[in-house]
Formats: structure tokens, C-alpha cells, sequence
């Protein structure tokens, strides 16, 4: 059990004498009940502080001896309100409760399981979010595993607060869970700070699990790094970690972390879902659809075996396959250039007095909207150079310009580039106050003509 430091606050005096509040009932019979039913030992009550809420709407109000404690209580979430009233009432009632720590050993908050299901009441339930319990920035069970997270560098990512702590009195001590939501950008820099580089996922024998995997496997390639190997962990059907374990011992789920499916595999597995043993060309042109924001995302090992599976599966070369999503990366780019942009870009490749438009467009000075590679475009052309890059072939594609494009040109190009000039500098002057450049800008842009 940490050891408690000295409340430097009234809320987490609060905290504090809540949790001792809890685990003084945790010898009541409802709770003794409930833990014999889930084979719960008291060396792992101790070691992650569990403890138990009566079913009593006042047990813990009561139990604060000041008001200005009660007051930080249900600031911290440990109290409630009922609708149009100040009485004040316990929060959690007839649940087993789990102190939540930060990485750093702080108490921050509470989840409580039901003991006794009731019509109306979720069977899981945490205390509300406040400046100190931020659910996407906690991992249930980091603090009590950092030490072995650390020394392994690896964890294993479960969903429910009694998986970690049968996991952790199972030779498995390095375990954690998400605050009851998918995973977060908050809790993958977590684990990375705290050394894993290997991240073992276990998803519930169900579909709302192989879903929740999903979710989190979308995340993580937002984030993904070659350095983490992630692996996929299934549970039998109607299982999870704690159940297995419980019905089968350690040993089942140590089989299965050894059928565990390695990243590459796992989303090959994703993107090809539904399809025919003998699949079609529609099949595989949806394949490399599906495949696409995953090889974006990937590096290193990753990506190769990605490419590796796709050429396997579609029989392209990979170089067919790393063409499409440079196309796809390109249309993105191309996305994001206003259209007055690529009228200017097309007049100035095209017009029999280019180098004077270019002498003219060159000294823009904006990176936004694709201004800054229509200036690129504008300098090559005007050292007379041959003109390269995305906006050339896009110039190249489209060709000159109608009558009806050079008269739309001509009646917005000045206005509009005079408000993008003109939101520019006022973004610069928010952040740099002192920018004598930018203000003297905004003056002459506000001028009347």
C-alpha cells in the first residue's frame, strides 16, 4: 500500500479520509459476500487499497466531522446533490471501491463496481471529472505496476479495474486499464513515458471487445512509434481476464498471450473483413481502401510487413501500392489550396508575360491556402528555371485558363488575398504583441482606399 502523504489540500483530505472510510467497511458482510463469490483476496484488497460503500445514502457525509470537508468532498466528487436541493448525500452506496492514483501515487478519484445489481444503476461507476481526476489522462494500475511496467517494458491493456487486479496477483503485474472509455492519446503517452515497448491489448471474448480493439488500434496508429510492438490478445468467447483466470487458472491466459497476433497481422485481419476465401478485384481495390490510413500512419517494421501483406494480397508490387498513396497524399495537399490559388498558379504558367506575374506573386510572403507553393512556383519561373512540384503538374493537368476562370481571377484575387494578408498578421499580432511589422500591415490593410 503506498504510503499516504500528508493532505496538502482540503479535496485531497477529502480523498484521503474516504479511502480509509472504505476500507474500514470492506469487513462488512455484503462485501465479504462479494469478494468470497469473486475469489478476491486480502492481499490484493491491500495492495490496491479496495474498499466498500454501504448501501447508505449518508454513511460518508456523515462520516467528515467539517463541513468545509464535506464542501471538498463533493467538489472532488465523493458527495451529491439531489436536483433543487444543498442536502448532501454519498455518492457511491452498496459498491466496491477502487482508488484511482495518478502515475505519481496521488489519490485523484474513485470507481465503484455494484455489489448487488439494481434496475437504473450502471454496474461501473467513477466519480466525476474534476481538475484532478481527468479520466483520458489516467491509467487504472500504473502506479501500483510501475515498477514492473518499468523493469519489462512491456504492459497489458485490459478494460475492467477487477482485470487488473487479478492479472496482478497472478504473476501478471503488469497490468493497467483505461478510466472506462477507449483509449487516449493522454494514456498512450503514459505507457511510453513509463518505458513499454511492448503493448499487449486483450480484448473481451466478444464483439463490443474486438470493437473497443479497433478503436484502439485506430488511436494508436495515430500515435504509433516503431519502437512500441503491439500485440492482440483474444479472451475465449464470454471471457475476460479476471473470469478466465478465476475459472481456468494463470496458466489458460498465459496461453493466451502466447496466441497473441502481432500488429501487421491483426490489421491485415480488420481490412480484410467479410470478404470471400477467393476474394475479387473489388475485394482487394477495398482491401488497399481500408489499408490505406494504416500504411500513412505506419514506419519502420510496420509499414514494410503492411506492404508486404498488400502485395501478397492484391499481387501489386509495392510500388504500385506506395504510387496510390502518394496520389492519396497528394489530393490531400491540393485539398487545402484555394481555388483563386490555382487560377493564379495556372495564369502564371501560361501566359505569354509569366515572369512579369511571377515578379508580382513571388513577394506574397503567405504559406497558407498553398500560397507558399504558388511563391516556390513563381521563383522558378522567374530565374527562369523549369518550373517543378505538385503545383506545376497540377498547372500541367488543367491546363490555361477559360475566359470565364481569368475573369473570376480578376475580380476576387485582390480582395481575398487582402483579408488572408490581413487575418495573418492579426494572428501574428495575438501572439507577438510587439510586432511593429504586423501592426503597421493591419494599419495600411484598414485604410480607406
Amino acid at each position: 500500500m503506498p504510503t499516504e502523504q500528508p493532505a496538502a489540500d482540503p479535496q485531497s483530505k477529502a480523498l484521503t479520509i474516504a479511502r480509509i472510510y472504505f476500507q474500514a467497511h470492506l469487513s462488512a458482510d455484503e462485501s465479504r459476500h462479494y469478494m468470497e463469490q469473486r475469489d478476491l483476496s486480502s492481499a490484493a484488497c491491500r495492495r490496491f487499497e479496495i474498499g466498500y460503500a454501504p448501501d447508505n445514502w449518508r454513511g460518508l457525509t456523515d462520516h467528515f466531522k467539517s463541513h468545509a470537508i464535506r464542501l471538498a468532498a463533493k467538489d472532488a466528487g465523493l458527495l451529491t446533490s439531489p436536483a433543487n436541493s444543498s442536502r448532501l448525500l454519498d455518492f457511491f452506496r452498496d459498491r466496491l471501491i477502487f482508488p484511482i492514483r495518478s502515475r505519481e501515487g496521488e489519490l485523484v478519484g474513485y470507481g465503484g463496481r455494484l455489489i448487488t445489481e439494481k434496475e437504473g444503476s450502471p454496474k461501473y461507476l467513477n466519480t466525476p471529472e474534476t481538475d484532478k481526476f481527468q479520466k483520458s489522462q489516467l491509467l487504472y494500475g500504473l502506479h501500483q505496476n510501475l515498477a514492473s511496467i518499468s523493469k519489462r517494458k512491456e504492459a497489458i491493456l485490459v478494460e475492467g479495474y477487477m482485470d487488473v487486479v487479478r492479472l496482478s496477483t497472478s504473476d501478471f503485474d503488469y497490468a493497467v486499464a483505461p478510466m472506462g472509455t477507449a483509449l487516449t492519446n493522454e494514456q498512450v503517452g503514459l505507457l511510453r513515458d513509463s518505458g513499454v515497448r511492448r503493448l499487449w491489448i486483450c480484448l473481451d471474448g466478444d464483439s463490443a471487445g474486438e470493437k473497443a480493439a479497433e478503436r484502439s488500434i485506430d488511436l494508436l496508429m495515430d500515435h504509433y512509434h516503431p519502437s512500441l510492438e503491439i500485440m492482440l490478445v483474444r479472451m475465449p468467447d464470454q471471457h475476460d481476464p479476471d473470469s478466465l483466470i478465476r475459472d481456468s487458472g494463470p496458466e489458460a491466459f498465459r496461453r493466451c498471450l502466447d496466441d497473441a497476433t502481432a500488429l501487421p497481422d491483426f490489421i491485415h485481419q480488420v481490412c480484410t473483413k467479410g470478404f470471400p476465401e477467393r476474394p475479387c478485384l473489388e475485394d482487394k481495390a477495398l482491401y488497399l481502401q481500408r489499408l490505406s490510413p494504416f500504411i500513412q500512419r505506419a514506419a519502420g517494421f510496420l509499414q514494410d510487413r503492411l506492404i508486404e501483406q498488400a502485395q501478397d494480397f492484391t499481387g501489386l508490387t509495392p510500388d504500385d501500392i506506395y504510387a496510390d498513396r502518394q496520389s492519396r497524399k497528394d489530393n490531400a495537399v491540393v485539398s487545402q489550396w484555394h481555388p483563386l490559388v490555382t487560377l493564379a498558379a495556372r495564369w502564371m504558367m501560361f501566359d505569354p508575360e509569366s515572369k512579369r506575374i511571377a515578379a508580382r506573386l513571388e513577394k506574397v510572403g503567405l504559406e497558407r491556402h498553398g500560397l507558399q507553393e504558388l511563391a516556390d512556383l513563381a521563383k522558378a519561373i522567374n530565374q527562369q528555371e523549369k518550373p517543378e512540384g505538385l503545383m506545376a503538374q497540377f498547372c500541367h493537368a488543367h491546363g490555361e485558363l477559360l475566359h470565364e476562370e481569368i475573369l473570376t481571377l480578376r475580380q476576387g484575387w485582390g480582395a481575398w488575398l487582402k483579408d488572408t494578408q490581413l487575418e495573418h498578421n492579426l494572428e501574428t499580432l495575438s501572439q507577438l504583441p510587439f510586432d511593429h511589422q504586423a501592426k503597421e500591415a493591419i494599419r495600411s490593410a484598414m485604410r480607406p482606399r
